[in-house]
């Protein structure tokens, strides 16, 4: 066969396996979304797998297992294949079990536990290994996560015309396409965080409420210094929650401890450290992060440059008041330049913006 015909098939099978990767993609909880595509030597496609909801099987696992071992095979892979034992056997050794004789790999897997281990331990055992270059930030996030042990950090607000972020005798001053968005943001995320005033003033519910994705809601975390609640909170939110604090008052520790997992942070400032409150979350095994707090809990951690990524929606509506603190930390954000970083979406006339 030419090498011309042999690199259109090498780059239609990694294509085709980046293409079944998207599909259970922020479904997999801390292990990210592997496709996987089998052929014989001769270019036909035996199977194929995706990284199973939740994170396990992995991809090979699923594409291989129901294949005869006899055929000799090659795969295409999209995260280099784990090399170690967890909750599930090595995906190397199913690889060396079901007979594959070459393994085309886009990516090797940054997570220190595989990191080059995979390839080495396959290549150590006569298997072609080939890398091959299909859309190198597909991981990205994924690799920020593991490289600085902190989930990666997406911030959203919602702000009136003239940027302040309430309107008086509304909840919702967005429409109803801008809270769709808001939802699939809460979907492509596994956590989501909100401060004290926002918890306070709003009850929100933060799961995910697209049809078909409730299951995939995010894991909630709060700030709340002073452990300050009311009965309303204690029904509205699940037991897995859990509340920051740097409260002294045992007597709240030990009620509010029966409805919330309570995470105390000693703090002489009354501030936490943003820093600290994100290795926390990462310690959950949570990698992608969604701020929903107000400008305040945003501007927390963006003045640390802790938000890799920053949403905000504006409302065609004018307030009557404006808010100085917003507009400072949005134009910083923007550097003063809007436009540059308006995404043509059509909500209805509420703008997007992406930073």
């Amino acid at each position: 066969m030419s090498l011309k015909k042999n690199n259109f098939y090498q780059k239609y099978f990694s294509e085709l396996a980046l293409s079944l990767a998207r599909i259970n993609l922020f479904m997999t909880n801390e292990n990210p979304s592997v496709g996987c595509v089998v052929t014989d030597l001769n270019n036909n496609i035996l199977s194929s797998g995706v990284t199973s909801k939740n994170g396990r099987p992995h991809a090979e696992n699923n594409a291989l297992i129901k294949l005869n071992k006899k055929i000799t095979k090659k795969i295409f892979v999209t995260l280099e294949p784990c090399n170690h034992y967890g909750k599930t056997p090595p995906c190397t050794k199913t690889i060396l079990n079901f007979n594959v004789k070459q393994v085309y790999c886009n990516q090797i897997d940054k997570n220190p536990i595989v990191n080059g281990s995979g390839l080495k331990f396959l290549k150590a055992r006569k298997i072609k290994i080939k890398q091959t270059s299909i859309d190198k930030n597909f991981y990205s996030n994924y690799n920020f996560s593991l490289k600085n042990e902190l989930p990666y950090v997406t911030a959203k607000l919602a702000i009136t015309k003239n940027f302040s972020t309430i309107v008086s005798g509304k909840k919702y001053f967005t429409n109803c396409k801008s809270l769709k968005f808001a939802h699939l943001l809460r979907y492509m995320n596994d956590s989501i965080l909100i401060g004290q005033k926002t918890l306070s003033k709003d009850f929100p519910k933060l799961n995910c409420r697209i049809a078909g994705l409730k299951e995939h809601s995010p894991k909630i975390f709060f700030i709340n210094r002073n452990l300050n609640f009311s009965n309303k909170h204690l029904s509205l939110y699940p037991r897995s929650t859990v509340v920051f604090h740097s409260s002294k008052d045992h007597k709240k520790i030990s009620k509010y401890k029966k409805y919330f997992f309570l995470e105390k942070i000693e703090t002489e400032t009354g501030t936490f450290p943003p820093k600290e409150i994100l290795k926390r979350i990462y310690k959950y095994k949570c990698r992608r992060l969604l701020i929903e707090g107000g400008s305040k809990t945003i501007n927390f951690f963006a003045k640390d440059k802790y938000v890799n990524k920053f949403f905000f929606i504006q409302s065609e509506i004018n307030s009557k008041k404006k808010n100085p603190h917003t507009i400072s930390m949005v134009r910083s954000l923007c550097g003063n330049n809007f436009n540059q970083y308006n995404v043509k979406i059509n909500l209805n006339n509420n703008k997007l913006f992406k930073i």
